[in-house]
């Protein structure tokens, strides 16, 4: 198989395959990345889920499709995101310029999380969808004989990029731990443009996803003249729990951050941006980058953690910073920003994790409007350490539990 794209009926082109890879026995030729399904149209509102790729500027620029999983991320082929062809995708910021779009949205992508065993990956847009509803991912095995849908907006018989989404059947012909392979239908074929679209199984009313697109034939696609309409996809049954674990990487915290007195969301994101969402009564709105360079603070096990409390009492929360050496600073909140802050104690280097002596909370205790220190130690114990306007003090015990 030369590409990688696959078309429904009629061949027009729906899956985008992405960067063809060289296999075995020269079945698949190496081709450019971007292919598309070329099948028959889908409706405007069918598998609203399914995402155009744009990656890259100029000439240089491809194509590729994926599938929303979850609000803020797509899952896709790792191949479409090769500076080269064949290059290795390291995880991170996109080496390209890179867009998605679902329906009349167009957003950045920020983030590429390649798996290592397969040609997957997770993709983080700059916003989350909200009119979208994610799909779901299979939980079995593809089957030898059973049908699948491939979706895609890669190239077609009579198109070379088109902007409407194109599906068609593919028959299972075989599976390994993490690829199908796959032969189209009625003239379906995966085409330019495809790779990284979704393959679908039918389950009742809905559809769930079974695996993306990687490589094909790329038969009866626009400017080939090869026939053959098979196909290899990416199999993402079963990957629900690494799809979970990397999209809750993100960290979330609640805090009245611009001093309103509603609680407003605050994300730590992975690339180590700290973004607010304020609170807009019945929604919360696009984030906001106040500070960044906090990646190594997301699991609390490398440089430290992070905490979002009003401590200096003007109704705005500020942040305190808790490093692996045990000291708490306090980041001043500047409606904007929070500044270079000052440290206020130490001696903490074993509350990180809450697994070896126990953990800290920040919140207002005697009603003065500026957060304490609560110390939750293992043994039960809960003490208050008073904001003193510039440290904690030494506190006293309140409670056991």
């Amino acid at each position: 198989m030369p590409n990688t794209g696959t078309r429904p009926r009629q061949a027009r082109g729906v899956m985008t395959v992405g960067l063809a890879l060289a296999v075995t026995a020269g079945l698949f030729t190496a081709a450019p990345a971007a292919q598309a399904i070329s099948g028959e149209s889908a409706a405007a509102s069918a598998h609203a889920f399914t995402a155009q790729l744009h990656i890259g500027e100029g000439e240089a620029a491809r194509g590729c499709s994926a599938a929303l999983v979850h609000q803020q991320w797509l899952l896709t082929a790792t191949s479409c995101f090769a500076s080269t062809s064949g290059a290795a995708v390291k995880p991170g910021k996109p080496a390209l310029k890179s867009r998605a779009t679902l329906g009349k949205q167009t957003l950045d992508i920020v983030e590429v999380v390649p798996r290592d065993d397969r040609d997957v990956a997770m993709v983080r847009l700059a916003e989350p969808i909200t009119t979208v509803k994610p799909v779901e991912l299979a939980a079995d095995a593809p089957e030898t004989g059973e049908t699948l849908l491939g979706a895609g907006f890669g190239r077609t018989r009579t198109q070379w990029v088109p902007n409407q989404l194109h599906t068609g059947e593919f028959q299972v012909d075989s599976a390994t731990d993490t690829t199908v392979a796959l032969t189209g239908q009625n003239g379906a074929s995966v085409c330019k443009g495809d790779t990284g679209g979704p393959a679908l199984r039918r389950k009742g009313a809905e559809v769930e996803l079974t695996a993306v697109h990687s490589r094909s034939w790329q038969g009866d696609c626009l400017g080939e003249t090869e026939t053959r309409t098979g196909a290899v996809n990416a199999r993402v049954d079963g990957l629900a729990g690494w799809v979970k674990d990397v999209r809750n990487r993100d960290r979330s915290h609640s805090a009245d951050i611009d001093g309103d007195g509603k609680a407003d969301l605050v994300v730590l994101r992975t690339n180590g941006d700290v973004v607010v969402h304020r609170n807009l009564g019945d929604s919360f709105a696009p984030g906001r980058v106040m500070s960044g360079g906090w990646d190594r603070f997301l699991t609390w096990k490398d440089l430290g953690r992070l905490y979002f409390a009003d401590v200096d009492g003007d109704g705005k929360a500020d942040m305190l910073v808790h490093t692996k050496d045990g000291n708490i600073a306090v980041r001043t909140n500047r409606g904007t920003h929070w500044d270079s802050g000052k440290h206020w104690s130490g001696g903490w280097d074993l509350f990180l994790t809450w697994k070896d002596l126990g953990r800290l909370y920040f919140a207002d205790v005697d009603g003065d409007g500026k957060a304490d220190m609560f110390v939750h130690t293992m043994d039960g114990r809960v003490a208050v350490r008073t904001n003193r306007n510039t440290y904690f003090d030494s506190g006293k015990v309140m409670i056991t539990l």
